[in-house]
C-alpha cells in the first residue's frame, strides 16, 4: 500500500528537528511513501524537504490560553482536506498541538524528542499537556530512557509508546571542502586543537555553559579554539561571556551553518552540555564522522556515545567531570584516534537515516491499515 503523510515543523530553519525532518522525508521517500511537509512559521526555509511544502503563517495573534494561531489551524485543515493524508506526523510539541487540531480524523503520530526538564517540569503545564499527548495515535520516543520517562510523566499505556532512535543522513555528512581548507577559512591554525559545539544557542542547549567548560583549557592549550555553529537568542550572550571570560580571539560564533560535514571535519572533540535532551542529532553526526565526544550523559546520550570507546561522559551537572573529560581528549591523539574509528562505525550502524525510515514506515503502515479496517 502507498502510504500519504504529511509532516508538521515548526520552522523551515536548520535546527534538530527540522532536519531529521528532511533526512527522513528524503528516505521515505526512496522507499515509495507520498508526502507533503507544512511548516507553522513564516521565514526563508533553509531546509531542503524536496516535497510540496506549505507555510501556515503561525506567526499572528494567538488564540487566548492556547497559544495557537488560528489562521494557521485553517491553513493546515484545508492542507489535511486537499492531501487526504494517511497520517499525520508532527515533529515536534508544537506541531502536535496543530496537528491534533487540524487533522479531521487522520492518526497524529507525535516525535518525541525531549524531556519534561525545564519547562514541563511545573505539574498545570504537564497536565495540559499530558491531554494533548494522550490524544496522539503513537508516541514516538527518541531513546528508551525518553520513552520511559514520557510514559511515565504522562501516564501512558506501554502500547502507545514506540522507540525509534534519532538517526542522520550518512550523505549529508560527506564533506565538501575538507578539514585543512575549512580551518584555513575559520581561521584555525592547522595543529592547533578545536572544539566544536553544535546546536541552536537556546536555553536547552546551554552555550554559555559549553564555553565556561572550555575557557580554562583554551589558555593551557595555545592555539585552542572553540568553534560554536548554531544561532539563537542567546548568541548576544554568549558573546558577552566570551569577552568576560578572556578568551574572545578564542571563540568563533559561525550562525546557523549548512557546511556542518566540514566543521565536523574540521575539528578534533565534540562538546556536549545541554541541560536537556533526548538522543541528539548532533553527538550522531559527531560520531558518523568519527569525532570523539566529552559530553554529559543526559538520556539518550549513553545509547550513542559509549563512555571510553567512542568519547567520554559525566554525569548531567557535573561540569568539572565534563571539564576533565575533554581535557583528556584534548591532550591524547591516540586516544582521538582509537575512538574515531569506533564511534564511526557504531553511528554509521546502528543511525542511518534509511534503517530508521524503514521503523517509521512500518508503523506508518501498521496505523493506516487500522484506521483503514476501522472505517
Amino acid at each position: 500500500m502507498v502510504v500519504r503523510i504529511l509532516h508538521v515543523v515548526a520552522t523551515g530553519q536548520r535546527r534538530g528537528a527540522e532536519m531529521f525532518a528532511a533526512d527522513l522525508v528524503a528516505a521515505l521517500g526512496r522507499l515509495g511513501v507520498e508526502q507533503a511537509v507544512a511548516v507553522l512559521r513564516a521565514g526563508p526555509p533553509a531546509v531542503p524537504f524536496e516535497v510540496p511544502v506549505t507555510m501556515l503563517g503561525a506567526d499572528g495573534r494567538p488564540l487566548p490560553g492556547l497559544r495557537m494561531r488560528l489562521g494557521a489551524v485553517r491553513a493546515l485543515r484545508a492542507l489535511v482536506r486537499e492531501r487526504r493524508p494517511d497520517l499525520v506526523q508532527a515533529h515536534g510539541g508544537e506541531p502536535l498541538k496543530y496537528g491534533l487540531a487540524a487533522a479531521a480524523g487522520a492518526p497524529v503520530v507525535y516525535r518525541r524528542i525531549g524531556s519534561t526538564a525545564g519547562w514541563l517540569s511545573s505539574s498545570p503545564r504537564r497536565l495540559v499537556y499530558g491531554r494533548l499527548i494522550r490524544r496522539a495515535a503513537r508516541v514516538v520516543a527518541v531513546s528508551e530512557e525518553t520513552g520511559r520517562e514520557t510514559a511515565a510523566a504522562f501516564r501512558l499505556p506501554p502500547a502507545q509508546v514506540v522507540t525509534i532512535p534519532n538517526g542522520v543522513d550518512l550523505g549529508r555528512l560527506e564533506p565538501r571542502r575538507g578539514r585543512a581548507a575549512t580551518r584555513a577559512a575559520l581561521g584555525v591554525p592547522a595543529d592547533a586543537a578545536a572544539i566544536l559545539s553544535l546546536g541552536a544557542l537556546t536555553w536547552e542547549k546551554d552555550p554559555v555553559g559549553h564555553l565556561e567548560t572550555s575557557a580554562p583549557l583554551l589558555a593551557r592549550h595555545p592555539g585552542a579554539v572553540h568553534v560554536f555553529a548554531g544561532d539563537g537568542p542567546l548568541r548576544a550572550e554568549l558573546a558577552a561571556a566570551a569577552d568576560r571570560l578572556g578568551v574572545a580571539e578564542r571563540v568563533r560564533l559561525l550562525g546557523s551553518r549548512d557546511d556542518v560535514a566540514d566543521l565536523l571535519a574540521a575539528s578534533d572533540v565534540m562538546l556536549f552540555a545541554s541541560r536537556t535532551e533526548g538522543m541528539p542529532a548532533s553527538v550522531i553526526e559527531a560520531g558518523v564522522a568519527g569525532v570523539p565526544v566529552a559530553g554529559t550523559a543526559l538520556a539518550g546520550v549513553p545509547e550513542v556515545v559509549v563512555d571510553g570507546e567512542t568519547g567520554l561522559l559525566a554525569a548531567p551537572g557535573d561540569r568539572a567531570g565534563l571539564r576533565a573529560a575533554l581535557e583528556r581528549l584534548l591532550g591524547d591523539e591516540r586516544l582521538r584516534a582509537a575512538m574515531r574509528q569506533a564511534a564511526s562505525a557504531r553511528c554509521r550502524e546502528r543511525f542511518g537515516i534509511d534503517a530508521i525510515a524503514g521503523a517509521y514506515l512500518s508503523l506508518y503502515e501498521e496505523l493506516a491499515g487500522a484506521a483503514c479496517a476501522a472505517s
